[in-house]
């Protein structure tokens, strides 16, 4: 609203004014305050106002009965910036204070600890409660627990040298950037390069249309990381049809290799027979011709062997063909 001049000509700030405290001098305010403090209030402009911005959020709750705009501005400022809102922020800042501590920079940076001490040394000197710096100079030292020998060293060259708060971390932002360089750098993931280029088990995965050869592909399947930027990059429509050439020929080749495979092994005849097969069937010739002469005669006479005996004369041996062995 300092921003917005009605016709009056008046910033329109001053219907939402505090008002002046009785020990102020009117001569002492500058031209601005005192039109603000003088001019007629332009409520229900700020009013409209106040309903825009606070239009579907709790805050509009706080004034949805009100009419008057600098009264809709007292309410929100009595429940958002009130007695008891202080008192609330007051216990939030100092358990924030008894809470922070600087122990490493990898951690918990220098930079962010001081800041949430300094945020939490202007609340309390809003409401009323501020810190001598003193304290905050001893709230400083006694919550830098950091156990690196030259940071306490500094400490306590610190602790002699500065007087206020805003000195002493100015110079000890200038010791941890000196001491604790390599913290300040941001970490890598593992297996995977945090530069401008991704990489995933020694492999460039920035650009994942590209094609990946087989040594690459062998690579990304050796841990789950890589398995699963593989099965995006395999799942990419795109990146099929932009290799589609590629991806075709290498099925054809891979056609053709089975192919050749499939006709290289040697055909087998049914009409030879195995060594078994040899074995079976000259049994079975030899064991017929035998029998088939055992009660032939031989020049008038039966050759009759006895039960207990084998005559060699009598048996013949045939190989699986017929003949004679």
């Amino acid at each position: 609203m300092n921003s917005i001049i009605p016709k009056a000509g008046v910033l329109l700030s001053y219907v939402i004014r505090k008002g002046l405290d009785e020990d102020v001098d009117w001569e002492s305010l500058n031209r601005k305050d005192q039109q603000i403090h003088t001019a007629p209030l332009d409520s229900e402009r700020v009013l409209t106002l106040l309903k825009e911005l606070c239009l579907n959020t709790e805050a509009e709750t706080w004034f949805r009965n009100i009419k008057c705009g600098r009264k809709a501005m007292q309410a929100l400022q009595k429940h958002y910036d009130g007695a008891d809102e202080g008192k609330r922020r007051i216990d939030e800042a100092r358990a924030k204070i008894s809470n922070t501590f600087y122990k490493h920079e990898a951690t918990f940076t220098f930079k962010k600890f001081a800041t949430n001490l300094y945020d939490s040394f202007m609340i309390l000197e809003k409401y009323g409660k501020p810190l001598y710096e003193d304290e905050k100079l001893r709230l400083l030292f006694s919550k830098c627990q950091n156990n690196h020998p030259d940071f306490k060293q500094e400490i306590n060259i610190c602790r002699q040298q500065y007087e206020t708060f805003a000195e002493a971390v100015t110079y000890m932002k200038t010791v941890v950037a000196r001491l604790f360089l390599d913290a300040a750098k941001p970490r890598a993931r593992r297996n995977i390069s945090s530069g401008s280029t991704k990489e995933i088990n020694g492999v460039d995965i920035t650009d994942m249309k590209r094609w990946y050869d087989s040594s690459e592909i062998k690579k990304l399947n050796e841990t789950q990381a890589g398995r699963r930027a593989l099965s995006k990059i395999m799942g990419d429509k795109k990146r099929r049809e932009s290799h589609k050439e590629k991806i075709d020929k290498l099925r054809s080749n891979k056609k053709r290799r089975v192919k050749a495979v499939e006709t290289s092994k040697p055909a087998e005849d049914s009409s030879v027979l195995s060594e078994q097969n040899k074995s079976v069937v000259a049994a079975v010739i030899t064991g017929m011709n035998n029998s088939a002469r055992h009660n032939q005669s031989m020049n008038g006479r039966v050759i009759r062997t006895n039960r207990n005996s084998v005559s060699t004369d009598s048996v013949v041996t045939f190989d699986h063909l017929g003949n004679p062995l």
